[in-house]
Formats: structure tokens, C-alpha cells, sequence
């Protein structure tokens, strides 16, 4: 992937689109757990970077994976949510380690080869 060297905080999500790590995987958990009409291939990808990404941020001391996942799947929308999300994010590390973890994982990212 080659991402825009001046916004490298954000993730490419399409048409030329960013947003933040946080949003990505917030993202993630809507469509894997609150977007039935999804399509199943999107909701697969979107729970393959959950775990991905959970499960790095869990290697790297983050201890509440399981709970910000259960809050995706409940469909809780809370400022305690999104402090989770930054959280884990922060834990794997910045915006490239991100999304090393997510291409590591098998999915593409808009602008990869």
C-alpha cells in the first residue's frame, strides 16, 4: 500500500477516504455484528479484523479485548466504548503497525497491490 505521506494517522476505507484506527475498527464491529444486510463476505473480513486486531492489541498488555468486543456485539455506543477502541489501537502500535496487523491477517486495504 502506498499511503499518503502527509496522513499517515488515517486508514484508506475507499473513494479516497480516511479515518482514524479507532473508527476502522469500531467500523469492523458494526458490520460484523450489526449490519445483517451486509454482505457475508464483508461481515467476514470486518470479524477478521476484529480478531486480528484485538487479539494484537491483547499480546501487547491490552486486557479488555473481550469486553470492547462484547460491547461491539451488544451494540453500545458509549464514550467508555470508544476509550477501549483507542486503547487497543494504541496498543498495537501506530497507524503503519495497524495496518501491518490487518494485512497480516489477509485483508487488503484500498490502494495494496
Amino acid at each position: 500500500m502506498t499511503q499518503d505521506r502527509h496522513n499517515t494517522d488515517s486508514v484508506p476505507v475507499g473513494n479516497g477516504q480516511l479515518i482514524s484506527p479507532v473508527e476502522f475498527l469500531l467500523m469492523a464491529g458494526f458490520l460484523a455484528y450489526r449490519a445483517p444486510l451486509a454482505a457475508a463476505a464483508a461481515q467476514a473480513a470486518a470479524r477478521c479484523v476484529l480478531h486480528a486486531v484485538l487479539g494484537a492489541a491483547a499480546a501487547r498488555g491490552f486486557a479488555y479485548s473481550d469486553i470492547l468486543e462484547a460491547m461491539m456485539a451488544n451494540g453500545e455506543k458509549s464514550a467508555h466504548m470508544w476509550t477501549l477502541a483507542e486503547q487497543a489501537t494504541a496498543a498495537v502500535g501506530d497507524t503503519t503497525a495497524y495496518l501491518r496487523v490487518i494485512r497480516r491477517a489477509g485483508i487488503t486495504i484500498e490502494g495494496d497491490l
